[in-house]
């Protein structure tokens, strides 16, 4: 049996793909001279525009061996920075296919587009020599200050654009906290400057982002169970094992150091609560701090009072009495209903009940929260509707509204209470009849409903705006037309003509409130008596 063996190798033809090796960006381009210079040693760099040339010209130590310029992959910077930041050796390569003039201590070099792709660049011995390094360059856009900035502000270095300083200023505060052994500093924090923000794509999302001299980037790791308006920044040090993936370098590494920087991550995210007066983690949260060692406060008693929500408000508000203190509320849980409409009348019951005498207030508390000693609430176990004889029964949009002459709602608690008050409103789900096989859901209504409900509120219990109709004020305009039209009916047969009538008056009138009263007679002709006794007549035009 004969054994082979077969090893990695670079093909040359690696080479002719240098222009497509990275983004191809402004910023890519701009990222990658910045991350060189600052490898370099270099303390200030600066940068000119004229006639669509660039310049960047730095003081860093200099070109030792021009030959590392254009071999991909090779960088040719010392021991301790290969294994600080594991470079690439492929910065220079983000300018191809561009001419290029180098020129660093006493040599210069051209190069051409050809001379990324293998062909011999002459190097030129200069009589002056210069410190540090000097690129020119044309490209598509200038290297203007705000573009530049993004990428300076936490590079450690001077950076001045066309005579203007960028902005410099420290990743982290001195409140973070230092991992020798990763090779970083983190800090959880609930401000960040606009520069630290210009790299977090959703600006009201919670992010954990990390510097690497200068370039910036999101971590795909959150500790906690929710955003909490926090952020988490990581600043890493010149011996950090944590790595960015090549070529782009937009995302870290998945390695053993990756995972211990999420650990220690985790440990500072619930650090940074532990110092708060009060906080709002879910009480899973609460327990996996108490697991890594840091004990924490109950968090603050989060809850709602009321049941029923639309997209911004309460439907039918239940006002938290004053110093009302949780423990005096009912939770209130749809898995522990049997009824379709409990969780409503509960609220109804709330809402619109004569409770007076006995308080009741319903809360929502979420599941997140449930096992703080505060969340451990007495619950409403049942709800009952009562309804008098039906007066007037009437299908409005996708619902069924029913006036009935008494109607109350009744409560029954876990601790042996029970709440009951009559009231203008109700859901209940009607059996079958006839040739039906489904339950219909019904709204039930009193007269004094009329005044004391909004038409928003039965609106929305009777079905609600429909996203796939007209628009939201077409819609609530037909509702309330129909509302209306079911008042007029109930009260008496003529109260829509009544109405109508006031209506008119009203918008061509508006000095009706000096009549005493208005007479139409059988001609057409119509009689105003005023209050003062004066009459007025107003007569039926002639081809009328």
């Amino acid at each position: 049996m004969n054994e082979q063996t077969i090893c990695a190798k670079v093909n040359p033809r690696l080479l002719t793909k240098a222009s497509r090796l990275f983004s191809g960006s402004l910023e890519g381009r701009i990222i990658e001279i910045l991350q060189n210079a600052r490898r370099a040693g270099a303390s200030e760099v600066r940068i000119s525009n004229k006639d669509n040339t660039v310049t960047v010209q730095d003081n860093g130590s200099g070109i030792a061996d021009f030959q590392k310029l254009l071999d991909l992959g090779g960088s040719g910077w010392d021991e301790a920075l290969e294994l600080g930041e594991d470079p690439a050796g492929v910065g220079l390569f983000s300018l191809a296919p561009r001419q290029v003039t180098i020129v660093s201590r006493s040599h210069q070099v051209t190069i051409e587009k050809d001379g990324w792709t293998g062909a011999p660049v002459e190097i030129v011995t200069l009589d002056n020599a210069i410190a540090g390094t000097q690129l020119t360059f044309q490209d598509d856009k200038p290297w203007d200050v705000e573009t530049v900035e993004k990428h300076a502000v936490f590079a450690g270095m001077r950076v001045v654009v066309d005579g203007k300083y960028c902005h410099s200023v420290p990743f982290c505060s001195k409140e973070a906290t230092e991992y020798l052994d990763i090779g970083c500093r983190i800090e959880v924090t609930s401000e960040l400057s606009k520069y630290h923000r210009e790299w977090i794509r959703y600006y009201y999302q919670s992010k954990v982002i990390v510097n690497f001299h200068g370039q910036v980037v999101e971590m795909d790791y959150w500790p906690g169970k929710l955003d909490r308006n926090i952020h988490i920044v990581v600043d890493l040090t010149a011996q950090t094992q944590i790595r960015l993936m090549l070529p782009a370098r937009t995302k870290l590494v998945e390695n053993d150091s990756l995972e211990q920087l999420k650990a220690a991550i985790e440990m500072e995210y619930f650090r940074y609560f532990q110092r708060q007066k009060e906080h709002s983690l879910y009480y899973n949260e609460y327990l996996r701090a108490k697991e890594l060692g840091i004990v924490l406060s109950e968090a603050t008693p989060t809850y709602r009072v009321g049941l029923v929500w639309d997209e911004y408000d309460q439907v039918a508000e239940v006002v938290e009495p004053r110093h009302f203190k949780l423990s005096d509320g009912y939770l209130c849980l749809e898995k522990d209903f049997t009824g379709e409409h409990d969780l409503t009348n509960v609220h109804l019951l709330a809402a619109t009940g004569d409770l007076t005498k006995s308080p009741f207030v319903p809360v929502c508390i979420e599941d997140g929260y449930r096992g703080y000693s505060w969340a451990n609430l007495p619950k409403v176990t049942s709800a009952k509707v009562t309804a008098g004889k039906e007066q007037l029964r009437r299908s409005i949009l996708s619902g069924e509204l029913v006036c009935v002459d008494t109607l109350s709602i009744v409560v029954e608690t876990s601790d042996g209470k029970q709440f009951a008050s009559e009231v203008p409103m109700a859901m209940v789900s009607e059996e079958p009849t006839g040739n039906y096989k489904w339950y219909s859901d019904v709204l039930y209504v009193t007269q004094k409903a009329r005044q004391q409900m909004d038409d928003q509120n039965l609106w929305f219990h009777l079905g609600g705006y429909n996203c796939e109709g007209d628009s939201y004020e077409t819609q609530q305009y037909y509702a309330e037309q129909e509302l209306d039209a079911f008042w007029a009916d109930l009260i008496g047969p003529h109260e829509n003509l009544r109405q109508e009538l006031l209506t008119k008056i009203n918008q061509h009138y508006p000095l009706y409130d000096k009549w005493q009263k208005i007479i139409i007679e059988e001609t057409g002709d119509m009689k105003i008596i005023l209050k003062d006794g004066k009459t007025e007549r107003v007569q039926r035009p002639i081809n009328g």
